[in-house]
């Protein structure tokens, strides 16, 4: 399934809500084999977290840590993917100073110690991200060649591949295209879930923490 670039068109330009273009930078991830769910979460909240939020030019940090919930379905599960950490940028240049930078390099390092795979999005933001964003939301992967349903956000893939200047084992998973839809509580997602019927989507319900790059977590409510 895995390809060393995937390269799959431009979206348009993108928008948070401040009004403001964004490009975003999605891993997909796993965990060691040999690192409980546990302790995968904690050193990436407590550990990587803070190193993410020295990358210059970072606009929006969030790190989406995968949670059991009957809104899954079996093509989500059946990728094995942990978590999705987004990073948001306002433009390609602050992008790759960031990918560039030593701030990169040590995170890399970091991540020998907690991820066992991975697979690296770059995509344009398509739609305008929660300001006020709730603790859940539904993450959908579409595959190639399947237009993505109607949602608040469509993550537009540019390219696909190994994250860079890593030598974490790339995750086999090919990416089309990936939506977002925000709630307020966990059940309200599976009650929307529900009501939104069967897609062609392999659907992840994520747990989100919000960081404040250059300080680390930030508060609830606040991106």
């Amino acid at each position: 399934m895995g390809r060393d670039l995937q390269r799959l068109g431009k979206g348009r330009a993108a928008r948070h809500a401040g009004g403001l273009t964004m490009i975003a930078a999605i891993s997909l991830m796993r965990r060691q084999d040999a690192l409980d769910l546990n302790r995968f979460r904690r050193h990436w909240l407590d550990v990587h977290g803070p190193l993410v939020c020295a990358f210059p030019e970072l606009r929006r940090y969030v790190q989406c840590h995968v949670v059991d919930s009957v809104a899954a379905n079996e093509e989500g599960l059946t990728l094995r993917a942990d978590g999705f950490p987004i990073l948001y940028f306002d433009h390609d240049a602050d992008r790759l100073r960031a990918h560039h930078s030593p701030e990169m390099a040590a995170c890399n390092i970091d991540s020998r110690q907690f991820i066992g795979a991975v697979s690296r999005v770059i995509a344009d933001v398509d739609g305008d991200l929660r300001a006020n964003h709730g603790r859940f939301s539904l993450l959908e992967i579409w595959p190639e060649g399947v237009a993505p349903a109607a949602r608040p956000v469509v993550y537009r893939v540019r390219e696909q591949g190994a994250a860079p200047n890593s030598v974490i084992p790339l995750l086999p998973i090919v990416v089309g295209a990936m939506t977002q839809t925000w709630f307020d509580s966990l059940v309200d997602l599976e009650c929307g879930a529900a009501a939104m019927g069967d897609s062609a989507s392999a659907r992840f319900v994520v747990e989100e923490h919000w960081f404040n790059p250059r300080h680390g977590p930030a508060r609830p409510g606040h991106p």
